[in-house]
């Protein structure tokens, strides 16, 4: 990871934590997104790992 900035490093990041809400049984996770928070880039990019590594989002 050359960059811990950046949408890739998010992704990563979102990945990691992914397996190991697997890994602790641990299948869904709240999201809860500030006012001024949307649903693009960063925030996108870790909430699309969680799902892609299996956790549901209530």
């Amino acid at each position: 990871m050359e960059s811990t900035r950046d949408v890739a490093a998010e992704s990563h990041i979102g990945k990691i934590l992914g397996e190991r809400l697997c890994q602790k049984e641990i299948p869904a996770v709240t999201v809860a997104l500030k006012r001024e928070q949307r649903y693009h880039g960063k925030v996108k990019a870790v909430i699309d790992s969680l799902v892609g590594a299996g956790i549901m989002l209530l």
